[in-house]
């Protein structure tokens, strides 16, 4: 039986970011959030949700105060006042306009349109036009900031929530057609419309800092009827497909459910079901498929529904990996930041068992220390040093190379340790290294380092002398796959590539002395991969139904792991694959 040692982290304490806006595209079951420090994920919900991309914070995409979707297309707006398009292939910001009114504080779009609130009370209206996007116009000011925006489902009106105030406007007009104001809970205390929801009828629901639900109705301007939920602010208010089912949450976490109920000839809305799921601030929410998504402060994404009574948190996990040849050395990933530790072995030579190896100065039975922090810093527009998000890192199994990659281009380090003092020296003049990436690995049996660039193709470097070059690139978009990599694995005996995508392409590589050559592409499913690995020449790969197989490259078969098994009718395996 294999023995193993466990080692205890204690000293890695990552702060998990706040979520704090979200935007959900039924159509693709996809999810997108955005935390405090303006990063933006986008979860795939079809199956286990799992992270599929994500964006990272830069100097240009600084904030991202609201998110929506339009057109399958993802837009965000903040601080820096504009209305930023995000590339889903490169992940990263693809195009901006400007609005007017200062910075942006929320958005919201349907069909075409697209609508930005300000912090100046301006409503700007900008219209997508096949891959365009151009702006419209924009509403009459109103005084004071825009909280909260929603369009109709026609988008002929436009729901704006203030102080004190809802406000409705036409878009043909420009004009403000009616305006329904809030009560205060004390004298001198503002009320804050913090969130707002549109029904197919042209009922608008509202959640303010009060703790209060009311409903009105926005052919009249007129309110209909509201509910003390809950006891302090309510920041969220989602509702199903149907429009039947209405939930609401904020600062005090318990999580509101209103169900409609017809009542002779009226229609009134019935509080059903209270549950306290989040163990901080509610700042989002979501419904898709009968299924209830809530973020906040904690930085959790959790999946709730009922029956059964469920609920599942999905953390964020943050990136951790060790130089697996043997080298107690492992790389601590932070949102702008990445460490280096050497932590202590205790196993001690025997005839099993050998002492790992460590690179020149670093001793396996010393205690956990911090060797060197890396991260990228460059000057913004108002010539201020700024640090920038890391897409991703990775260290050698030797521990003596370090890459790290940010929006900016991406960086090689080469780390020696000399008389127990840690020495980190940048690679200058490195082809490429201008260019975003979104994934690398490295071939430490044969000095290789292997970068996944934003354009879709593979870079190899050559490390073999210390002077990395690049000695062979890889075609792979639109060749092989049609999506950006999210997934790169190298096998431990260096001789197999695997690379996925999102589309669920999986095309596998073979390493011989003329380099790497496409051996062949797995059977394409219509379940995303999640993870892959290699043991020998078996490929392992996790889907997100929480289904496994393995494949066996050198006799181009699935192993009997999977012939035995019952497959479902998304995946259908043929017993022998041709190249």
């Amino acid at each position: 039986m294999p023995c193993f040692t466990r080692q205890n982290m204690s000293f890695y304490k990552p702060d998990p970011k706040a979520i704090c806006v979200m935007a959900l595209n039924c159509s693709d079951g996809k999810l997108a959030l955005a935390r405090s420090d303006a990063s933006i994920e986008i979860w795939n919900l079809n199956h286990t949700p799992f992270m599929e991309k994500s964006f990272t914070s830069n100097l240009d995409n600084y904030s991202v105060e609201g998110l929506t979707w339009c057109s399958r297309r993802l837009f965000s707006t903040g601080h820096h006042g504009w209305l930023v398009e995000l590339d889903l292939f490169t992940l990263t910001m693809k195009d901006k306009w400007s609005i007017t009114g200062e910075a942006g504080t929320c958005l919201d779009s349907r069909n075409s349109q697209i609508v930005v609130g300000t912090e100046q009370g301006y409503l700007n209206i900008f219209q997508v036009t096949g891959t365009d996007t151009q702006f419209e116009k924009f509403l009459d000011k109103q005084e004071g900031r825009i909280v909260c925006v929603k369009l109709n489902p026609t988008g002929e009106f436009v729901v704006a929530g203030s102080l004190n105030a809802i406000r409705i406007w036409s878009v043909k007009t420009g004009h403000a057609l009616h305006k329904m104001v809030l009560s205060r809970a004390e004298a001198n205390k503002n009320t804050i419309v913090w969130c707002l929801e549109v029904l197919s009828d042209f009922t608008i629901v509202s959640g303010d800092s009060r703790g209060v639900v009311t409903f009105w109705d926005g052919k009249l301007g007129a309110q209909l009827e509201s509910y003390h939920s809950q006891n302090s602010d309510i920041r969220a208010i989602c509702i199903n497909e149907n429009e039947d089912s209405l939930y609401c949450s904020g600062i005090n976490q318990l999580i509101c459910n209103y169900e409609k109920v017809k009542v002779g000839s009226s229609i009134k809305w019935v509080k059903s079901v209270v549950r306290k799921i989040d163990e901080h601030d509610v700042r989002a929410m979501a419904v898709y498929h009968k299924k209830l998504y809530s973020a906040g402060t904690s930085g959790d994404l959790v999946c709730s529904y009922h029956p059964p009574k469920t609920v599942v948190k999905y953390a964020h996990i943050p990136y951790v990996q060790t130089a697996s040849d043997g080298c107690p050395l492992i790389l601590l990933r932070y949102s702008k930041h990445i460490e280096i530790w050497s932590f202590s072995c205790s196993r001690k030579n025997d005839s099993e068992h050998q002492t790992p190896r460590c690179p020149e100065g670093v001793d396996p039975q010393d205690r956990p220390r911090k060797l060197v922090k890396i991260q990228k810093v460059t000057k913004n527009s108002e010539n201020i040093n700024e640090v920038e998000g890391i897409i991703c890192s990775c260290i050698s199994d030797d521990g003596k190379w370090i890459f790290l990659a940010t929006n900016s281009g991406f960086r090689l380090y080469a780390l020696r340790v000399v008389d127990s003092h840690p020495k980190l020296q940048k690679i200058n003049d490195l082809d490429d290294s201008n260019i975003a990436c979104v994934k690398a690995a490295f071939n430490s049996k044969n000095n290789h380092l292997i970068v996944a660039l934003s354009n879709g193709n593979l870079v190899v470097y050559d490390l073999e002398d210390g002077d990395p070059f690049i000695s062979q690139r890889l075609e792979c978009f639109k060749v092989h796959l049609t999506d950006t990599v999210s997934l790169l694995e190298v096998s431990s005996c260096g001789k197999y590539l695997a690379v996925a995508d999102a589309e669920s392409n999986i095309v596998t590589f073979t390493y011989t002395s003329d380099g790497y050559s496409r051996h062949l592409k797995l059977p394409k499913t219509t379940i995303p991969p999640t993870a892959l690995h290699f043991q020998k020449h078996i490929l392992k790969v996790s889907y997100a139904n929480n289904v496994v197989y393995e494949f066996n490259i050198k006799s181009n078969e699935w192993t009997e792991l999977c012939t035995a098994r019952k497959k479902p009718q998304s995946i259908q395996p043929p017993k022998k694959i041709r190249k």
